[in-house]
């Protein structure tokens, strides 16, 4: 580019469409937040990233590589990686069941908890953050307020739909943990060597149990629940 010389002999700078051309090598943040980035876009590439390599690969810089731009552009819009775990939490909670089919209480809780356990076998990661008891997801609540509201409304009184909600969800995360791991195991698993060792004269009733469920087959989650909302609602129809 030519120097610039005014007729009073003084050399001006050629000016550029930044006023502060250092400011670009110096890599301060543009005073505007970069178009097309929002919390949401955010918190949608982070729950891509965990659900692709584990929990573990949720970092700030991460998360803005896979948008294509500086971690420091992310702060603009999510305080740090806590809160950005926070939000992609309340993403998830937020396509909990809450209006379902059924014509009684019963029949509502069981749809309700049935397709809140497969939605949730889909994002099995959550559960390792729940179970540490740090953090709770607000979108969560209508969910559990509905189920509340039907216990409620099939005559339990607020202690026992209480304990009855509890049981139910903790039969719920119990399953998923149980039966769905992060990393399916290698097989035969440790775990299943072990239970085809047990000696009957040892352990004679758990071998009779297990004889039987490799005989007939192991119970399903959707069959444990309905004989916990049976226990619940005795006076409940058939699901």
């Amino acid at each position: 580019m030519r120097e610039k010389w005014e007729d009073d002999g003084m050399y001006r700078p050629p000016q550029t469409s930044d006023p502060d051309p250092a400011r670009r090598r110096r890599g301060v943040p543009r005073s505007q937040p970069r178009p097309g980035l929002t919390p949401e876009a955010i918190a949608r590439a982070g729950r891509e990233l965990i659900e692709r390599e584990g929990l573990d690969a949720l970092t700030m810089r991460a998360v803005a590589a896979e948008l294509g731009t500086a971690a420091a552009s992310l702060y603009r819009h999510v305080a740090d990686r806590d809160a950005l775990l926070l939000a992609i939490l309340e993403d998830i909670a937020s396509r909990l069941p809450v209006a379902v089919p059924g014509a009684t209480p019963a029949k509502r809780l069981f749809n309700r908890l049935i397709t809140a356990h497969d939605y949730m076998a889909e994002h099995i990661w959550v559960l390792h953050i729940l179970i540490r008891g740090e953090l709770v997801a607000r979108n969560a609540f209508p969910f559990s307020d509905a189920c509340l509201a039907d216990f409620l409304a099939a005559g339990l009184t607020e202690r026992q739909a209480s304990t009855a909600y509890h049981a139910c969800w903790h039969l719920t995360t119990g399953e998923l943990l149980n039966e769905h791991p992060l990393t399916p195991p290698p097989q035969p698993s440790q775990r299943q060597q072990t239970l085809d060792s047990v000696d009957p004269a040892e352990l004679p009733a758990l071998a009779r149990v297990r004889e039987a469920e490799l005989r007939e087959g192991r119970d399903t989650y959707a069959t444990a629940l309905k004989a916990l909302l049976t226990a619940f609602l005795p006076d409940a129809a058939d699901f």
